[in-house]
């Protein structure tokens, strides 16, 4: 059973973030990371208990349907830490935020926790949105730097459609490589971007 249709475009509004070119993308999209796994966790707490009512988000993760207590599972541990982190963003230092890596991490614990909480879902992803989800994968500390370096090369180099064309004055020529316009890319253009994936030999 794969998850509910708003945790879905939860996770890909995330991702547009990420790719955005937005000031303090990373801290938002970080943030947003964190409240989609509350309300992943939340649901199947609540389909157990009807009268949850308010619930500290450690002991969100320890009910007994949501089995990611923190002390005893790897996935509930880094969650939690991801909450912490983004607790002091908001509660602490209005200044405090994460970096790219930091934040991609915390994208793909996201989906670890929603495929846990709903299996089956990571199968059933558009495959633009499972595409992104490559790119993001690279960027963390999962990826190989080798593979990223590679990817980001590829993209300034690769030919996108129309990238040739002469714009309209009122249409400026964004080089699409760099990776601050990748947003106009990743997704809607995943095929040319699952080639290159392909062709580096990225997970």
């Amino acid at each position: 059973m794969g998850a509910p249709r708003d945790i879905l475009d939860a996770l890909e509004s995330i991702v547009s973030i990420y790719f955005s070119d937005v000031r303090h993308k990373t801290r938002a999209a970080f943030i947003l990371t964190d409240e989609l796994v509350e309300m992943c966790c939340k649901s199947l707490a609540v389909a157990q208990n009807p009268n949850l009512g308010r619930i500290q988000f450690h002991t969100l993760l320890a009910h007994p349907a949501v089995n990611l207590d923190h002390n005893t599972v790897a996935l509930g541990a880094s969650l939690y830490r991801n909450h912490d982190t983004r607790n002091k963003m908001q509660h602490v230092n209005a200044a405090f935020t994460v970096d790219d890596q930091h934040c991609a991490d915390g994208i793909l614990d996201a989906v670890k926790a929603v495929e846990h909480c709903f299996p089956g879902t990571t199968s059933t992803l558009p495959d633009s949105l499972r595409v992104a989800l490559r790119v993001i994968r690279l960027h963390s500390s999962e990826g190989d730097p080798r593979l990223r370096a590679g990817f980001e090369d590829a993209m300034r180099k690769h030919r996108w459609n129309g990238a040739n064309r002469r714009a309209r004055v009122q249409e400026p020529p964004y080089p699409i490589g760099t990776r601050r316009y990748w947003g106009f890319v990743i997704m809607p253009e995943f095929a040319q971007v699952e080639a290159i994936l392909n062709r580096l030999g990225a997970p």
